[in-house]
């Protein structure tokens, strides 16, 4: 008769350290990448809002994928809350130097995954989201005022 052994023990664990900038480069490299991206196939669609809105997504995926290999906690959440509270940034910095465009970026970037990986470290589920969905809420508001 076969013998089941359960066993408790994952085979990669979640860094449970916490590096302030480690989370900042990832941002701000994804914030370059953004900018990158956004402005390549802005050639190509014509429109900046739409390469933005599409390159967001693929900001988000990319984040997901790099924080997964970094091993960080919450990496979906992460990358879903900087693309949620970053949605629409390409219209926010258009008719702005692309320096400029490029600092603000990449800034943004940084600072959303910073702050969100920061909420995120905490082990409860539920007041993570309620509190990123909080702060979500309000970046929107006041990016329309």
């Amino acid at each position: 008769m076969a013998k089941v052994i359960k066993s408790d023990v994952e085979s990669q664990t979640i860094s449970t350290s916490y590096s302030l900038w480690q989370n900042a480069l990832v941002g701000v490299l994804l914030g370059i990448i953004y900018w990158f991206l956004m402005t390549l196939i802005g050639y190509y669609i014509k429109s900046t809002n739409i390469s933005g809105d599409i390159i967001t997504i693929i900001v988000a995926i990319l984040g997901t994928v790099v924080m997964l290999r970094l091993h960080m906690a919450q990496p979906l959440i992460i990358a879903v809350a900087t693309g949620a509270s970053l949605w629409g940034i390409s219209g926010w910095t258009s008719g702005l130097v692309w320096w400029e465009t490029v600092a603000w970026i990449v800034l943004l970037y940084g600072l959303d995954y910073v702050f969100f990986s920061w909420v995120a470290r905490y082990a409860r589920a539920l007041p993570v989201l309620i509190t990123m969905i909080f702060v979500i809420i309000v970046v929107r508001i006041a990016s329309v005022l």
